[in-house]
C-alpha cells in the first residue's frame, strides 16, 4: 500500500495540536533503552548486560489469564532504516518456520486477494455451525452466509465454502481500513459474544510507552482506521500460520512511523482478524538509536536497540483445565519473540562492514 504523504503540519505543531483538543495525552518521559525495558519487562540489571552484548532477551509479562504478553531487546549494529525494509518484506515472514503462506491486500481489499489461501476441511464445513456453537470466529450475520450461500448437500461444498470465506475476509479488511477497529465484528462462536473492538482497546491501552516517541501514533492506536499520522507507511496482509494444533488464517495491519520527539522508528502490527486462538493482537516495536555514549563500529556504521513488545487477547486458555496449555503458549512465544530478535539483528549486521 502506498506510503502517506506528510502534511503541512510539523510534527511538534501536530502534537501541540492533540493536547489543546484532548485527543491525546501529554507525551510521557523519553526514556533509555534500558529504563523503556525496566519500565515495560522488569528487566535486571543482568538481563539489560545480556542485551548490552548482542544477545536477543525476551521475557513473559505478569497479565490476567485472559491475555499473554511478551517483551523484549536486542543491540543491533547497523542502520535502523534495515529493520523498516525487513518489516514490510512479505519475504522475510514467508522464510518463517511459522508461517505457512502470506500474501498482501491491493487497495481496496479484494477477495481475489486470498486466492492462494488454503482452508482446510475444519474450516471449510461449517454445516453446524451457529451462533453460540461454532468451531470458528465469525459475526451472526456471516455466519448466516455460509447457511444461506453454501450447499452443504452438493458436491462443490468446498469450493462455495471458500468462496463466502474469501468474501468475509475481504471485507473484514475494507472495513477496517475505512472505520478502524470500531469497523471489526463482534465474534458469536461462543455463547457469550465477544467484542473484538472492546478487546483491541484495552491492548492499546497497555502502550502508554509510544507517547514518548509518538503521540501521533499513540492518537491513531485508539481507533485505526483510514487516517494514520502524516508521514506513515502502512501494509495490509494476510497469513497462514502454524499455530501447534491446527493452522490459522490472519489478517494483519502493519504502520510504520518516525518518532516525532525522539530519534526513532515505531512499527505497530495489529491483528485484523484470526479465524483460530486468538482474540486481538498488538505488537510495538520501537527502533531506538543508541546514546551517544554507545559507540559506533571500527567503519561507522550507528546501533540501535529493538525493542518489541506483544500481547494477545485470548478466551482459548482460560479456565482451570488450560492452565497448563496457557503455559506452554507463553514460553512459546517467548521464544518467538526472542528468534525474531535474534534473526533482525543477524540479518542486519551481516551486511554492515566491520572497518577491519
Amino acid at each position: 500500500m502506498p506510503s502517506v504523504h506528510r502534511s503541512s503540519l510539523t510534527g511538534a505543531a501536530l502534537t501541540a495540536a492533540l493536547w489543546l483538543c484532548g485527543s491525546a495525552a501529554p507525551p510521557a518521559r523519553v526514556m533509555t533503552p534500558r529504563e523503556l525495558l525496566r519500565s515495560v519487562a522488569q528487566f535486571t540489571d543482568a538481563e539489560w548486560a545480556m542485551v548490552e552484548r548482542g544477545e536477543a532477551v525476551a521475557k513473559i509479562l505478569d497479565t490476567d489469564t485472559r491475555e499473554v504478553a511478551v517483551a523484549g531487546g536486542v543491540r543491533i549494529q547497523g542502520p535502523r532504516d534495515e529493520l523498516v525494509s525487513r518489516s514490510r518484506d512479505l519475504d522475510v515472514l514467508r522464510r518463517s518456520t511459522a508461517v505457512l503462506d502470506v500474501g498482501r491486500f491491493s487497495a481496496p481489499p479484494a477477495a481475489a486477494d486470498l486466492q492462494a489461501v488454503t482452508f482446510d476441511d475444519h474450516n471449510l464445513d461449517l454445516r453446524n455451525c451457529r451462533p453460540g456453537d461454532c468451531r470458528v470466529r465469525l459475526s451472526a450475520g456471516d455466519i448466516a452466509r455460509f447457511h444461506k450461500e453454501v450447499n452443504w448437500n452438493g458436491a462443490a461444498w468446498r469450493e462455495e465454502s471458500a468462496r463466502v470465506w474469501r468474501d468475509v475476509l475481504a471485507r473484514y479488511a475494507a472495513g477496517y481500513l475505512l472505520h478502524g477497529r470500531k469497523a471489526l465484528p463482534d465474534y458469536v462462536n461462543k455463547p457469550e459474544a465477544l467484542s473484538v473492538a472492546s478487546e483491541v482497546s484495552l491492548l492499546t491501552s497497555a502502550y502508554g510507552f509510544v507517547s514518548a516517541y509518538s503521540p501521533e501514533l499513540t492518537a491513531y492506536l485508539r481507533d485505526f482506521g483510514a487516517n494514520p499520522p502524516a508521514g506513515a507507511q502502512q501494509l495490509l496482509y494476510w497469513t497462514r500460520e502454524d499455530f501447534g494444533i491446527r493452522p490459522i488464517v490472519r489478517i494483519s495491519h502493519q504502520v510504520v512511523l518516525q518518532g516525532s520527539l525522539a530519534p526513532s522508528t515505531l512499527i505497530a502490527t495489529n491483528q485484523v482478524y484470526a479465524d483460530h486462538y486468538m482474540d486481538a493482537a498488538l505488537t510495538v516495536t520501537v527502533a531506538v538509536e543508541a546514546p551517544g555514549d554507545a559507540q559506533p563500529n571500527a567503519a561507522g556504521a550507528p546501533a540501535f536497540y529493538m525493542i518489541s513488545v506483544s500481547r494477545a487477547r485470548t478466551r482459548s486458555l482460560s479456565g482451570l483445565l488450560r492452565r497448563m496449555a496457557r503455559s506452554t503458549v507463553q514460553s512459546r512465544s517467548r521464544e518467538t519473540m526472542r528468534k525474531i530478535l535474534g534473526s533482525a539483528k543477524a540479518a542486519i549486521e551481516k551486511h554492515v562492514p566491520t572497518g577491519r
